[in-house]
């Protein structure tokens, strides 16, 4: 196995540029493509991936990072996760999804940050709580950005998402070819109106051009009458 891709944990010290010191594990989830940091100071784990559905738009550049507060679930349509992360005695759910170059250490909203409450719904996290969360979130993702088997876990991750894609795409090549075999009609439709109209320019060209005599005068055909 290639040596960019560690199996076993990694214990990392890691503090945010406001001082707030971590001690984090570090797991790597090879069949998803995410990094779970266990924070012993949260009592809990903030996994760092990137985000499958942005392959999918073409709004933005770059690509997506995803946070899942606590240990990744394989189901989209899981909010509440295992080992949920506790900050300023909050604990946080759901998922959040942002671009790595809208992080900021000193401005929160580029963060979701929700609470955890029961049920399907899960309210915005306190003002301190999604302050602290964003400040970690920002150390813990350039953290795991600049790592040297970061490329490696972005490969795991496209990876696991190439057999869906490459179904996305063999459907949008089937309606493109589709759209152009309707878009071909058109042109042939619209080349032959093009040549009539082409016949009849000719035509009035080759009638403009062509001399007709004149009759000749009643005198010359009939003569005077003695």
């Amino acid at each position: 196995m290639s040596s960019s891709r560690p199996t076993g944990p990694q214990y990392v010290t890691l503090v945010t540029e406001g001082g707030y010191r971590m001690h984090a594990t570090i797991t790597l989830d090879w069949e998803l493509g995410a990094a779970l940091y266990r924070v012993a100071e949260l009592g809990g784990t903030i996994t760092v991936g990137w985000e499958s559905g942005h392959y999918y738009l073409s709004c933005c550049d770059g690509d997506a990072i995803e946070i899942t507060y606590g240990k990744p679930d394989r189901s989209p349509f899981t909010h509440h996760f295992e080992d949920a992360p506790t900050v300023y005695g909050v604990v946080l759910a759901e998922r959040a999804v942002f671009h790595p170059d809208s992080m900021s250490p000193t401005n929160h909203r580029w963060l979701v940050v929700r609470r955890e409450i029961g049920g399907h719904y899960s309210p915005s996290a306190p003002e301190g709580t999604q302050r602290r969360t964003a400040a970690i979130v920002h150390t813990i993702t350039r953290h795991m950005l600049t790592r040297p088997w970061a490329a490696e876990l972005r490969r795991a991750h496209d990876q696991q998402h190439a057999s869906a894609r490459h179904r996305h795409h063999q459907q949008a090549i089937r309606e493109l070819e589709d759209e152009a075999a309707k878009l071909q009609e058109k042109v042939n439709r619209e080349r032959e109106r093009a040549a009539v109209q082409a016949a009849v320019i000719e035509e009035a060209a080759t009638s403009a051009g062509r001399v007709t005599a004149l009759p000749a005068p009643v005198a010359e055909r009939q003569p005077l009458a003695a």
